[in-house]
C-alpha cells in the first residue's frame, strides 16, 4: 500500500528536478544576456568618450580625466601637467589640399601623441585642430620636454597624397605646457596652457612655450 505514495513522491521529485533544471537554464541564459548587455553598454560608453576621427579621447573624456587627475594630484601631493597643441596654419592646409588630407593630418598627430605618451597619460582631441595631453605625476620641465619631442616628430614627417603621389611637404605644431597648482580652477589651468600655446604661435610657431603660475 506504500507503492502509490512512493510513486507520487518520485513523480513530484522528478517534476521539481525538471523545474529546477529549467530554472537554472533560464538563469544561465539571463546571466549571459546581462553580461552581453553590460559589454554593449561599456562599448557605447567608450564610444561616447572617443573622438570618432582620431580614435583618441574626445573633449568630454578630457574634461572628466582632467578633473579626476587634479583631485588625485592634490590628494597625493604629486605634480600634474598639461600640454595644449595646435597644428600651424591648418586652415590654409585644408583650403589648399582638401579636408580629406586635413583629416589625415589630424590622424597623424593623434598617432604621434599616442605613440609618444606613457600609459598613465591621456592624449585627447580638444577641438578642431587643437589637441591636449594630460600628464599625471609629470613636472613642467617634463611636459615641455615631451611637447618638444612631439613637435620634432611631427615636423620630420613628409606628407604624401597616396592617390596622386604628390608631396605635400610637412606640417608643424605649436605647443604650450603648464603645471597645476592646488586651489586653482580647472578653467584657469587650461587657460594658462592655452596662453602658453598662443605665445608659441605669436613667437613664430613650430615651438613650445612653458607657463608658470600667473602672479
Amino acid at each position: 500500500m506504500f507503492k502509490p505514495a512512493i510513486d507520487k513522491i518520485l513523480q513530484a521529485t522528478t517534476l521539481i528536478s525538471d523545474k529546477n533544471r529549467a530554472l537554472e537554464s533560464r538563469l544561465n541564459h539571463s546571466t549571459t544576456e546581462i553580461s552581453r548587455l553590460q559589454e554593449d553598454l561599456e562599448h557605447l560608453r567608450q564610444e561616447a568618450m572617443t573622438d570618432a576621427l582620431t580614435g583618441i579621447a574626445n573633449r568630454r573624456r578630457f574634461d572628466k580625466v582632467l578633473t579626476l587627475s587634479s583631485q588625485e594630484a592634490v590628494n597625493n601631493g604629486t605634480p600634474l601637467s598639461l600640454i595644449m597643441i595646435d597644428i600651424d596654419h591648418f586652415k590654409k592646409f585644408n583650403d589648399t589640399h582638401g579636408h580629406q588630407m586635413g583629416d589625415q593630418v589630424l590622424k597623424l598627430l593623434a598617432t604621434v601623441l599616442s605613440d609618444t605618451v606613457k600609459g598613465q597619460d591621456t592624449p585627447a582631441r580638444y577641438g578642431g585642430e587643437e589637441f591636449a595631453i594630460i600628464l599625471p605625476d609629470t613636472s613642467l620641465d617634463g611636459a615641455a620636454s615631451l611637447a618638444n619631442t612631439i613637435r620634432d616628430r611631427i615636423c620630420r614627417k613628409r606628407l604624401v597624397n597616396r592617390a596622386s603621389g604628390e608631396d605635400l611637404g610637412k606640417v608643424t605644431v605649436s605647443a604650450g605646457a603648464t603645471t597645476y597648482y592646488a586651489g586653482e580652477s580647472i578653467e584657469d589651468f587650461v587657460a594658462r596652457a592655452d596662453e602658453a600655446l598662443y605665445l608659441a604661435k605669436r613667437s613664430g610657431r613650430d615651438r613650445v612655450m612653458a607657463s608658470q603660475k600667473a602672479a
